[in-house]
């Protein structure tokens, strides 16, 4: 499949599917997305905390690398996709329990090749007056990204079909249409689209649509929260993350908190979980009269026990590929130009191993 002039179905239309569309159109595939949600990005990634950034991930990780290298792709698509990123806020602040820990991680990540700047409580003050309790230090990481990934799925379809491909919203794949040994298209409630290349991206859908195929990738959920503040004016003006806190604030004064997932039992209600949470923000932050939680939505993101995501042919059938794995926000680009360096000119990628998926 060495050829750009070939069909492809693109199972999915999240953050990872949008950005495969958009690879894949832009190099000359016929391109069909098929999406069971109303609109791109309505899934898990609407759920998505939005945070593109190295600075959260340990130097020495596994997929390290990989995300150094998807912050590169960041900067590609922001030349090729300029609207996509009107709204997003650069840079992060970083901070551990210690100042010592803190200049360890920073060092750290340093000595990885990754561009971060440890900046003292004056500074931080300067940056942040509504932090009521700055850290003594704090890792400053330019090259991070607050944005809204549902937006950019958006976009990022938008641009696919600009460029000539086609999509299917409101319907869900029901399985895979096989011709002996090859998979030749999808199968929908009302009919079926046939293709060259059918490419999975559907998260953590996807071992449901392979069970025919007698092959799993082993994706597994992991679930966090996400916590939405209607805000009346501005608090912050970048990511924030140290112990007990992980807060951004969009261009619309919405103040986004990450958690850790929290079942949903009558004891942990969504409005309980969300008031708790306000009150932590009202000792950490300086907020205005009139902070309410809007929306506390759990996310099931696509994880594998190794760390790393899965980009690749499936074995042992034709015409079937898969692309899920976990930060999806932050990979998407990369995961859509490998797969399309892939399929379209033969490329290959240390993410991609010699016989294919496993």
């Amino acid at each position: 499949m060495a050829s750009a002039k070939i069909s492809v179905i693109i199972v999915g239309a999240g953050i990872v599917g949008a950005s495969l569309a958009f690879h894949f159109a832009r190099r000359g595939a016929t391109v069909h997305v098929v999406e069971e949600g109303a609109r791109p990005g309505s899934g898990v990634t609407a759920r998505a905390f939005g945070w593109v950034n190295i600075i959260n991930i340990a130097p020495g990780a596994v997929n390290y690398g990989l995300v150094q290298e998807a912050l590169a792709e960041y900067a590609r698509l922001q030349a090729d996709l300029p609207g996509g990123f009107t709204a997003a806020r650069p840079g992060s602040l970083f901070w551990l329990e210690s100042s010592a820990e803190t200049e360890a991680f920073a060092a750290a990540h340093r000595a990885a090749g990754t561009d971060v700047e440890l900046v003292d409580a004056a500074t931080i003050a300067a940056w942040e007056p509504n932090l009521l309790e700055p850290p003594a230090c704090a890792v400053f990481s330019p090259r991070d990204l607050a944005l809204d990934p549902a937006r950019l799925a958006r976009d990022l379809i938008d641009a696919a079909i600009a460029a000539g491909a086609t999509a299917t919203f409101g319907r869900r794949v029901e399985s895979l249409l096989l011709s002996g040994d090859r998979v030749s298209g999808v199968r929908l409630p009302d009919g079926v689209i046939e293709a060259d290349l059918v490419i999975l991206a559907g998260g953590t859908a996807v071992d449901r649509l392979t069970e025919n195929l007698s092959f799993r990738t082993g994706v597994e959920a992991s679930p966090s929260i996400i916590l939405r503040y209607r805000c009346p004016e501005p608090v912050a003006k970048r990511i924030l993350r140290g112990p007990g806190l992980e807060i951004r604030q969009s261009a619309d004064n919405i103040l986004h908190v990450a958690k850790g997932y929290i079942d949903d039992t009558a004891e942990n209600a969504a409005e309980r979980v969300g008031e708790r949470i306000l009150k932590v923000m009202h000792e950490r932050l300086r907020l205005p009269e009139g902070v309410t939680l809007v929306e506390a939505v759990a996310g099931y993101r696509p994880f594998f026990s190794d760390g790393m995501p899965r980009l690749g042919f499936l074995p042992g059938v034709e015409g079937a590929y898969a692309a899920v794995g976990h930060p999806g926000v932050i990979l998407a680009p990369l995961l859509g130009r490998l797969a399309s360096d892939h399929v379209l000119e033969g490329r290959r990628s240390p993410l991609i191993p010699p016989a294919g998926l496993i």
